[in-house]
């Protein structure tokens, strides 16, 4: 969008303010695409319903992924709820999300010209986009039967793309059998627990979050992971070292094992009987 647009005036301060509260576009480009999928995993809700994917969601679940990207996004931001969705820059902001191919404007928005953050959430290629543009009628279809307009293709020329077409990070139970994962949170014990969930996914890596779905009676889930009786000192005498992203990363480096962040954990047989497995940390958490 050039400076002489007609909105580049409102569109370019909503813009500069988001990067100015996040710390710059680096911090976007980084955080938007996990807090996009946080909020799919959120209502995708795989602990409890067994699925993981968005395909999975019928036509009203569906409507609340948006609502949570609003409600991660403004805290992500650090804004307030004004009248609209966000408060930025002294401006009230429209939040509007879609999993389709464009966004329904509804008529309090177009009818007075209000200023809106758009997301899109592209299920079938895992991307997500992230703009801002002022709902004027001259950009929208005609209205359904609610009154409601769509964003018209050659109207995507007005939007302020801040990130567009960016890969999703894969969901966090991604690939795991959530059926046995279920199975395994009813075994009693939470260090036995946790091994035994280890032992049937070596070398995936596994987030943090992840666990406390797995360990949620437990008061002290992460200890569960750790030496000191937790599944650590369970898997070594097995030849399983159970490694943190924290703490093991020049061992899961030398092991070319994928990149384990600090939240998160892999488990690998390398044969280091309990007697010599004193490279790792007995913290693991």
């Amino acid at each position: 969008m050039t400076p002489d647009h007609p909105d580049y005036e409102v569109v370019s301060q909503i813009v500069h303010e988001i990067e100015r509260l996040i710390g710059g576009h680096a911090e976007l480009l980084a955080n938007f695409p996990e807090l996009v999928q946080d909020a799919v995993d959120f209502v995708i809700d795989p602990i409890r319903t067994a699925r993981t994917r968005i395909s999975e969601l019928d036509n009203v679940e569906k409507t609340f992924i948006g609502l949570k990207i609003e409600h991660f996004l403004r805290d992500f931001l650090g804004v307030p709820k004004g009248l609209r969705d966000l408060r930025i820059g002294g401006m009230d902001v429209d939040v509007k999300n879609t999993v389709r191919s464009t966004w329904m404007i509804p008529p309090e928005t177009f009818s007075n010209q209000e200023p809106c953050v758009l997301v899109m959430v592209a299920t079938e290629k895992h991307e997500c986009s992230l703009g801002v543009f002022v709902a004027r009628a001259e950009y929208l279809n005609a209205p359904n039967r609610d009154g409601k307009r769509s964003v018209s293709a050659h109207a995507f020329d007005n939007i302020w793309w801040l990130l567009q077409h960016e890969k999703l990070p894969q969901s966090r139970f991604a690939g795991i059998d959530m059926a046995r994962f279920r199975e395994l949170r009813e075994m009693k014990g939470g260090s036995k627990r946790t091994a035994q969930f280890f032992r049937e996914n070596l070398n995936r890596i596994v987030h943090r979050s992840v666990l406390l779905g797995l360990l949620h009676d437990q008061l002290d889930p992460m200890k569960r992971i750790r030496g000191n009786g937790g599944a650590r000192d369970i898997l070594a005498p097995e030849g399983i070292s159970l490694l943190s992203g924290a703490y093991d990363n020049s061992l899961i480096n030398s092991l070319a094992l994928p990149h384990c962040s600090r939240n998160e954990f892999v488990a690998t047989f390398t044969g280091i009987p309990e007697a010599l497995n004193i490279g790792l940390s007995s913290k693991g958490c």
